[in-house]
């Protein structure tokens, strides 16, 4: 019995000696590397994906209402008395472009519109163009915001939903919806920052891959804004930001408004919104880590779109 317990005794410690002569070769400097790969390996986690993967220049089209500002840009032909988005685009990506390089993001949370934006979404598909409809508001939060209607019900133009407006343009008291809202910071940055950009774009451009931002949340951008800044969401990923700041007496029916979800921020009238819009965009404008530019050009042209869709046609894959 002694025998054959000393017998087991020696080969668990002899079992344990190979084991810790395994693993201190196999941690040499001059240990054969199929050693060193067999100690080492394990399972990469995968790489989720991300909406921008694949994209080579994104519009992002915050406050995107019908999605006029997507077809400015994929038919700009169309729209020769666009106010100013078409030439901006001209400036940016230049009038000979190839729309397989390009995703526009649409962010709008107005119900009235998500039928025509989810049918824009599927004509552009059928074209070979990436337009994706997001339905949601853009926000410094994640999460569900009550909006408010400006217009009349039965009006199939409206231009001023807002989470901050509670009476009408008109003065009557406004009517509510809850929405989706995104925090857009954190979007850009998981979204668009961290996409995969294809390494030969149909057409090259000469600065390289672009992103533009179209900003129009009637009164959000004051929450936005700060939130797009110190997270660097926005002077990292984002080349050319347009749109428009809210701040004039036509939007007195947005003011007070609360700049901050606990109400101890409140930005009380429209005369205090100017300075601070000033204070934000020279803020971009006087850093010199930041890589944005700033267009404040409100293009309304073509509000009702009574433009025609595409028709697809064949294409070749040509690149430069």
């Amino acid at each position: 019995m002694a025998s054959l317990r000393s017998k087991v005794t020696f080969i668990i410690v002899l079992s344990l000696c190979i084991q810790v002569c395994f693993i201190f070769f196999v941690n040499l400097p001059s240990a054969p590397t199929s050693f060193q790969t067999f100690q080492s390996a394990s399972p990469p986690i995968p790489r989720k994906p991300h909406l921008g993967d694949g994209c080579y220049h994104v519009l992002l089209d915050v406050g995107s209402n019908i999605g006029v500002h997507g077809r400015f840009l994929f038919e700009p032909e169309k729209f020769p008395e666009s106010k100013s988005s078409v030439a901006v685009f001209a400036d940016e990506f230049g009038t000979s472009r190839d729309n397989r390089d390009f995703c526009v993001f649409a962010f709008e949370p107005n119900p009235k519109f998500a039928k025509r934006q989810l049918e824009l979404e599927s004509v552009y598909k059928s074209m070979g163009w990436r337009y994706h409809f997001i339905f949601a508001g853009a926000s410094n939060e994640d999460g569900n915001c009550t909006f408010y209607h400006d217009h009349m019900k039965d009006a199939k133009i409206e231009v001023g939903f807002s989470a901050v407006a509670k009476r009408t343009v008109y003065g009557g008291d406004s009517w509510p919806t809850i929405v989706p809202v995104i925090r857009l910071s954190k979007w850009i940055q998981h979204e668009i920052h961290d996409r995969q950009i294809p390494t030969a774009p149909h057409i090259s451009h000469k600065d390289g891959p672009q992103v533009i931002m179209k900003l129009d949340v009637e009164g959000l951008e004051y929450r936005i804004f700060p939130d797009l800044l110190t997270t660097g969401a926005l002077c990292e990923t984002v080349n050319l930001i347009m749109g428009e700041f809210h701040y004039s007496a036509a939007y007195k029916n947005f003011f007070p408004m609360n700049l901050t979800s606990d109400g101890k921020n409140v930005l009380e009238t429209w005369l205090y919104a100017l300075p601070l819009a000033g204070f934000f965009t020279r803020l971009v404008e006087i850093s010199e880590n930041c890589i944005t530019r700033i267009n404040l050009q409100d293009d309304e042209s073509y509000v009702s779109d009574p433009i025609e869709y595409p028709v697809p046609v064949p294409q070749t894959d040509r690149r430069e």
